[in-house]
């Protein structure tokens, strides 16, 4: 109780006694204190939580690298006996060219070309588990650089496809520079290995900014006038090993673009197709800014 006292006086102001006044404040005390329990116990309760998703931090970082030392471990394993088969059967045909039938030279050719696939397997996979760790630190990226560094790496492939690219004026984004760069590569490689025989491949490489959900976005958009597909796939193209053809038809892992995904995916953003086919596809980044 909190005890409040005035002076008591009679008409003509002088002090005859004293006035006391009481009130009652067991409820508000009270109420505080229950507030200042559930304080301490959510307090208690958030540093029990913090510690918790350290550990939990540490435990995944652990994880991560592990799965990465295994990665490097597994991906020269399995490669080694693959470099072996190709090597071995190139010798063995090479001794006995002049003795082989036409059935017999074309099973070695497919000796050949299935530990060759077995080998790119092998890179793209190793590669998906390096994209899968994000960096850990985020750098600024002149997109306009990074293409050209791409055009150039795929110089031979636009020679030998006399392929037509236009680039627009790109932003700088803040992200992981080897990871952007890989990105831009597998979209581009499947731009022009998906091609329309007879057709001169196009390219445009556009981008525009964006605000979606109060999140503001620059849409880089790869755009190209090839075999396109059935936008029913749009989303299963995306998932590992998927091939909408034949691996006689096109070369490939089926992990390209699993890769790409997961390189958007590690800067915060969605990547989606659009494509019709007969009438090429475009690819559409959706990077945070």
């Amino acid at each position: 109780q909190n005890f409040v006292y005035e002076p008591y006086r009679d008409a003509v102001g002088n002090v005859i006694g004293v006035l006391v006044v009481t009130i009652d404040v067991t409820a508000q005390v009270l109420a505080r204190r229950q507030i200042e329990e559930v304080v301490a116990q959510r307090t208690t309760e958030l540093a029990a939580a913090n510690e918790s998703l350290l550990q939990i931090n540490k435990e995944l970082q652990r994880s991560n690298q592990n799965l990465e030392e295994f990665a490097h471990a597994a991906s020269h394993d399995l490669k080694e006996p693959v470099r072996k088969i190709h090597f071995f059967t190139d010798q063995l045909k090479s001794q006995l060219s002049s003795h082989l039938q036409e059935a017999e030279l074309r099973s070695f050719n497919r000796i050949e070309k299935a530990s060759q696939r077995m080998g790119n397997l092998i890179d793209d996979l190793l590669l998906y588990s390096h994209v899968s760790q994000r960096p850990h630190q985020k750098e600024a990226v002149d997109l306009n650089q990074l293409l050209q560094n791409v055009l150039e790496d795929l110089d031979l492939d636009i020679e030998e496809k006399k392929a037509i690219i236009q680039v627009d004026h790109l932003p700088l984004i803040n992200g992981y520079r080897r990871q952007l760069q890989q990105l831009f590569q597998n979209l581009l490689s499947n731009a022009l290995k998906y091609s329309k025989e007879g057709v001169t491949p196009s390219i445009q490489i556009t981008a525009e900014d964006s605000v979606e959900n109060g999140q503001r976005f620059c849409i880089v958009s790869v755009m190209d006038n090839g075999i396109g597909f059935e936008q029913e796939h749009a989303e299963k193209i995306f998932q590992m090993f998927t091939r909408l053809h034949g691996k006689s038809e096109y070369s490939g892992t089926g992990v390209g673009l699993s890769i790409a995904k997961k390189v958007v995916e590690n800067h915060g953003g969605v990547i989606k197709a659009e494509s019709k086919l007969g009438e090429g596809s475009v690819f559409k980044i959706y990077l945070p800014i």
